[in-house]
């Protein structure tokens, strides 16, 4: 199982799919019956009803099938390609479209050709709809909205492993760009005569072994 739907995708889902706790089809040829956010299958009939919480999990579990496929190179030959609002995009329009439609639409395209294809899908019964009209609109919408990266940088708690290697080196690159400080130059300098350091990416973090390493050099060359 992959991770769920983001934020927006999931607020972009609920806007369209509305929730309503009787069984209704929204439009009369549908084959099959929809309640709850939009969950539509064989296991709902004519006339069920179901709690808010019911819905809910309906809701959640949907998501994450339809997450799961556009995660999944069979479905989505581009999801590594993905940033975070492509996926919430994609993610959507399987949700109203289905995983054949999500394989259809990214085969052999690519990121900007995806985006740009899914104002097809917006009929029934081969007839356009409004509602799909818009919905696509919404959907190509936050496909092309840029991702605030790293906006949670520094919430540490929040960040995976590869966010914290990657802030790290972030991190380090910006500090090695940094010129030296006029009063620690000549330490630098002596430093590296005795070999207690090359002297390379002095603002750099040093990590435990290399001080222990340095530490012990400086000892050598004392004795």
């Amino acid at each position: 199982m992959s991770k769920p739907v983001g934020a927006a995708g999931l607020a972009l889902i609920k806007q369209f799919e509305g929730c309503r706790l009787k069984a209704y089809k929204p439009v009369k040829t549908e084959k099959y019956w929809t309640i709850g956010w939009g969950h539509y299958g064989p296991d709902v009939k004519e006339g069920q009803t179901i709690t808010q919480a019911q819905a809910d999990a309906l809701l959640a579990a949907d998501c994450q099938r339809f997450a799961d496929a556009v995660d999944n190179p069979a479905y989505c030959q581009l999801t590594a390609q993905l940033n975070a609002n492509q996926r919430d995009a994609l993610i959507s329009f399987t949700f109203n479209c289905g995983t054949g439609c999500l394989k259809t639409l990214c085969r052999g395209r690519s990121l900007p050709q995806i985006c740009e294809a899914m104002a097809l899908y917006n009929k029934s019964g081969g007839k356009p709809l409004a509602g799909l009209t818009r919905r696509r609109a919404a959907e190509q919408g936050l496909f092309n909205t840029p991702v605030k990266e790293n906006a949670d940088m520094f919430d540490v708690e929040k960040l995976t492993e590869d966010q914290l290697v990657r802030l790290a080196e972030r991190m380090q690159a910006a500090l090695a760009k940094r010129p030296i400080s006029e009063i620690l130059a000549p330490e630098l300098e002596q430093a590296k005569a005795l070999s207690i350091t090359d002297g390379s990416s002095p603002n750099a973090f040093c990590t435990r072994v290399q001080c222990a390493i340095m530490v012990k050099r400086a000892k050598i060359k004392a004795i």
